[in-house]
């Protein structure tokens, strides 16, 4: 993907930009749509489409042609390039079940992370994880669900960030989010007791549930959080993957903070951290003028 974008020319994101805002109403543009709508001579979008076609960028079918994930990718990395925001895109980070990660260096010079929100990887109706959003939408694309995803977690981060430790937001095109670079290991993959004391692993249970609790008071609850997006680096955490948060006020909120709750104790229960959900949920959920009381 990233080879072709190289290669790319403003003649072929003309017309793949045509086909994205012409799938609103399709799910597979006719040809003689983008011919109308390019107001450009049958053999140039015909060659335009077999490049893009090339590049995998456009799928085809005999109904008509439809973006591809990839041609999704490379109309939001042109834009943010062409925002001057990023300069340069380096290695991919990893496949998450949100979507794909690669590190990018800022026009600042500065390192960051992309994401892309992929929602046609996996079912994007499993749960009520996305419900609040997509919920009015009785037909939506994966392409639909993967931009409100992003732009709804951009929009959360601005929310949160910096009073709660998340990565920094940066910009959010289409379905990609820039991110401030977090560093560390998901805390899954990190065994506590080789770096940090009995003492030290307690206080780590607690600055997360500070967070959570600080969160809430902001308004939002994580929705889906366990150790897999909990980033430690040794001394310190981030926490990562938003786009399904909910909202304080939803009528299962407590439902969903006290879910929290119990995948975080039970994580620390395996270091003999044990606490009561129950508890844990009094203490998050205690007024302001009760905040200085002494914890559980």
């Amino acid at each position: 993907m990233l080879d072709a974008l190289k290669e790319a020319k403003d003649e072929d994101f003309k017309i793949l930009k045509i086909i994205e805002l012409s799938m609103r109403n399709h799910e597979w543009v006719p040809l003689d749509e983008i011919i109308r709508k390019a107001k450009m001579p049958e053999k140039d979008v015909l060659y335009r489409l077999k490049r893009l076609n090339k590049f995998g960028f456009v799928v085809r079918s005999t109904y008509g042609y439809a973006v591809s994930m990839g041609g999704y990718d490379a109309l939001a990395i042109n834009a943010l390039y062409k925002k001057g925001i990023i300069k340069a895109i380096g290695n991919k980070l990893g496949v998450g079940k949100e979507g794909d990660v690669y590190n990018v260096l800022l026009n600042d010079d500065r390192i960051a992370v992309l994401k892309f929100h992929k929602h046609g990887r996996t079912c994007f109706t499993r749960g009520k994880r996305y419900r609040d959003y997509i919920a009015d939408k009785h037909h939506i694309s994966w392409l639909y669900a993967s931009r409100l995803a992003a732009e709804r977690e951009f929009n959360i981060l601005n929310d949160l960030y910096p009073l709660i430790k998340v990565p920094e937001p940066i910009a959010w095109n289409r379905h990609a989010i820039v991110m401030g670079k977090v560093e560390g290991e998901e805390l899954k993959r990190v065994d506590l007791s080789e770096i940090l004391s009995k003492e030290e692993i307690e206080k780590l249970f607690w600055d997360i549930i500070e967070e959570v609790k600080k969160a809430y008071k902001i308004g939002y609850i994580h929705g889906d959080l366990s150790e897999f997006n909990i980033i430690f680096n040794g001394e310190d955490f981030v926490i990562i993957d938003w786009p399904q948060a909910i909202p304080k006020y939803h009528s299962e909120a407590l439902l969903y903070l006290k879910r929290d709750v119990e995948n975080v104790i039970r994580y620390f229960k395996k270091y003999k951290i044990n606490k009561d959900p129950d508890e844990i949920l009094k203490y998050i959920l205690k007024s302001d003028k009760d905040e200085d009381k002494d914890k559980v």
